[in-house]
């Protein structure tokens, strides 16, 4: 896979990850999307991220954990810069994606 840093490339996934890392690093990548961007931008906004509650005399807190808001389903394309880390990122989970230089 010969892909120049700064260039735009296209990604489709072609195949459902198999390992939990080849499904996260498919999950950073489609987060870098402006779709994607924005819905955690708003997401962020409408909810708390940290709750604070008494229990027994002290002070407990939780901070909250959000879902991908695009799952790693095969057949879904993106558009993203190829920066040094994406290409990196791609070619680990090179057999689940197939990559289109523009």
């Amino acid at each position: 896979m010969e892909i120049t840093p700064g260039t735009t490339v296209t990604v489709e996934i072609t195949a459902s990850p198999r390992t939990d890392a080849a499904r996260k690093t498919l999950v950073r990548l489609l987060g870098r999307t402006a779709e994607v961007r924005r819905h955690q931008c708003r997401q962020k906004r409408q909810r708390p991220s940290w709750q604070t509650w008494r229990r027994g005399g002290r002070m407990w807190h939780h901070q909250m954990k959000s879902t991908p808001p695009i799952p790693p389903t095969p057949g879904r394309r993106l558009s993203l810069l190829a920066t040094v880390d994406a290409i990196r990122d791609l070619a680990s989970v090179e057999r689940y994606v197939k990559v289109i230089a523009e």
